[in-house]
């Protein structure tokens, strides 16, 4: 019985051995900012844009993306009406 307590009471002791199992890189990690984002935050700071000029900007892109978003919601919506009309005969 003494045995079994001595061999419950040695372990091994942990010698690394240099091999990663999970990458710890920053750049993955969310709120990380890479050199090259930052430069790009900075070039835009620096063009001194006004705030009628952003608000253009964001409006332009927003109506730039309006037609395919509207194109995928009819086809969700064609889809939603082919599927109960042919479920329910």
């Amino acid at each position: 019985m003494k045995e079994k307590k001595e061999r419950k009471k040695r372990k091994e002791k942990f010698v690394d051995d240099g091999r990663v199992i999970a990458d710890m890189d920053y750049e993955h990690i969310t709120g990380y900012k890479s050199s090259k984002h930052r430069e790009n935050r900075q070039a835009l700071k620096e063009a001194q844009i006004s705030r009628k000029e952003r608000w253009a900007i964001y409006k332009a892109a927003f109506w730039n993306f309006m037609p395919i978003f509207f194109i995928f919601m009819g086809a969700f919506l064609v889809m939603i009406l082919l599927l109960t009309i042919f479920w329910l005969r």
